[in-house]
């Protein structure tokens, strides 16, 4: 092996894995892209041999022209200087083993200094404070990931969880790399809250996706796993949040209060209890028969969320980890209030934030809220059919885009509580449209399971 600039400059900054390595080249390869507006440099990419012959070498031709770029904007070097030879001592050995664990630099050979009267040699303390303090995460690596997973949660409820599944396991998948290496201990707690948050994502996703209670558990569990490493109670709340949303979809109502309960235990008076108690408690209860438990689920969390002044405004994204909005709260209470029969509570409710559901991007929201309204229609003392298998087709047709198990199991409780009126065009017309919604292919895994088909073939 011989000694190039690059050899040493991976080495200094601990780059000296190729899954370190690739992480910051990427990066470098998007930057660039953007900069010169040529898009097809965010897909090059660096391959294991190739890295390991860079850094041994022993080029026999410099890399191909995109990849020297990139190479020569992410060390702002060209890259004749980066590879040919260094002057000096050549006997050094910065060797870099291929297989070597991420992050974990082998440190320089150095020459035992003489002994200092039984104590280190000041040049060794001073290494040795050096290599513990290495980082295989930068501050703008932790930044970009952090845009990427606040990227995720605003663009799901347009694109739902199948467009954004695959993005959000290789964050994670990312993120474990890391963590495989060395970091300081501040360093790696943000690193163990960006792989929580990433790992709650997919727990989400898979809730809503219907991909099964075990997936979601999972993913769950490792979202509380690191959280409680490094104390962050409101990530573990969010995440029994999301458990108690997954066993309230596969009708586990029992199960689901219990979840709710625990995560609120945490933290009674903060701001994640609103959702525990909204979300999960009162519309859990509701579903048992449990009318006075579900009054107090409710009445706390209206409670908790009248004590926030700073609470967000409008209608808060469903997978967001920041606490829930008026908005999204009332939305909630809709849901358990028709749960209970409340039909006024529940046309109330509805109308209060009627334009925010509307002015909203997310589809699902709208639909969700429609067929509460469309079912509360048919709860009255005087049903209104016609308007409520209205409001159902239109609550289909905002849900398309991207179909989530709420969405289609919801909408099979409606069609079953118009069978009273089978007989009507109406309700003909909602069942046509409830097969179409059914008929996507993106609806397959949301209408197996818990809540899967009622309505008949035609």
């Amino acid at each position: 092996m011989q000694m190039t600039l690059f050899r040493q400059l991976v080495h200094e900054r601990g780059w000296t894995t190729v899954e370190t390595f690739a992480v910051h080249f990427a990066r470098a390869a998007r930057e660039l892209a953007e900069q010169s507006k040529e898009p097809w440099l965010a897909s090059v990419s660096v391959a294991r041999r190739s890295f390991d012959r860079w850094v041994a070498g022993n080029l026999k031709t410099m890399p191909q022209r995109d990849t020297r770029r990139v190479l020569e904007h992410l060390f702002q070097t060209p890259a004749a200087r980066l590879f040919a030879p260094l002057d000096g001592d050549q006997s050094a050995d910065f060797s870099i083993p291929p297989q070597e664990s991420v992050g974990s630099p082998a440190p320089l050979a150095l020459p035992s200094p003489p002994p200092h009267q039984g104590f280190d040699s000041p040049f060794e303390v001073a290494t040795q404070a050096q290599n513990l303090a290495r980082s295989n995460a930068d501050s703008a690596l932790l930044s970009q990931v952090q845009v990427s997973l606040d990227s995720i949660v605003g663009r799901y409820e347009a694109l739902g969880p199948q467009h954004l599944v695959g993005e959000t396991r290789l964050l994670r998948t990312m993120l474990h790399t890391l963590l495989g290496g060395q970091q300081p201990p501040r360093v790696r707690a943000e690193l163990f809250g960006l792989a929580g948050r990433a790992s709650g994502l997919l727990a989400y996703m898979a809730v809503n996706a219907g991909a099964g209670l075990q997936v979601a558990e999972a993913y769950c569990g490792e979202t509380e796993t690191l959280a409680r490493e490094i104390g962050d109670t409101r990530l573990q709340m969010w995440a029994a949040g999301t458990r108690s949303l997954g066993l309230y979809y596969h009708r586990h109502y029992a199960d689901a209060d219990a979840a709710a309960a625990a995560g609120i235990a945490l933290a009674p008076n903060s701001g994640q209890a609103i959702r525990l108690l909204a979300n999960g408690r009162a519309r859990a209860q509701a579903r048992s028969g449990d009318r006075s438990g579900a009054e107090k689920s409710i009445g706390r969390a209206l409670e908790l969320s009248d004590r926030r002044p700073s609470l967000p405004a409008g209608l808060t994204p469903c997978i967001a980890f920041t606490e829930y909005s008026p908005a999204r709260t009332l939305a909630n209470v809709i849901t358990a209030r028709l749960s209970l029969n409340d039909t006024r509570d529940v046309l109330s409710c509805a109308a209060e934030i009627e334009g925010l559901v509307e002015q909203s991007d997310s589809e699902w929201s709208r639909a969700l809220v429609r067929l509460d309204v469309a079912t509360a229609l048919l709860q009255q003392q005087r049903p209104e059919v016609e308007h409520s298998m209205e409001l159902g087709r239109s609550a289909l047709r905002a849900g398309t885009t991207a179909p989530i198990k709420s969405v289609w199991q919801r909408a099979n409780e409606l069609y079953e509580r118009a069978q009273r009126w089978h007989t009507e065009s109406a309700v003909g017309d909602y069942a046509d449209e409830l097969r179409a919604w059914r008929s996507k292919p993106q609806a397959e895994l949301v209408v197996s399971g818990p809540g899967g088909v009622s309505v008949p073939e035609k």
